[in-house]
């Protein structure tokens, strides 16, 4: 499985990220607006559209005994 990663900082609780990052069918408008066109759920599919192009995958899960959080 492919693996992302990218750092920032966010103004927002932990829950509230981890919320955004749960809600797998608005990618595109809570957590990468801007880099995806679109997210829609087809059945156990999601479907994202990229400015170069679409991907269909079933979403993993984030369940809560696996969130990570680092600061400095």
């Amino acid at each position: 499985m492919a693996t992302i990663r990218k750092e920032g900082q966010i103004h927002a609780s932990p829950e509230q990220a981890w919320d955004a990052l749960r809600d797998v069918g608005a990618l595109h408008t809570r957590l990468a607006a801007g880099f995806v066109a679109d997210t829609r759920m087809e059945g156990t599919a999601r479907i994202v559209t990229f400015a170069n192009g679409m991907v269909a995958h079933p979403p993993t899960c984030c369940p809560t005994n696996w969130r990570r959080m680092w600061t400095k």
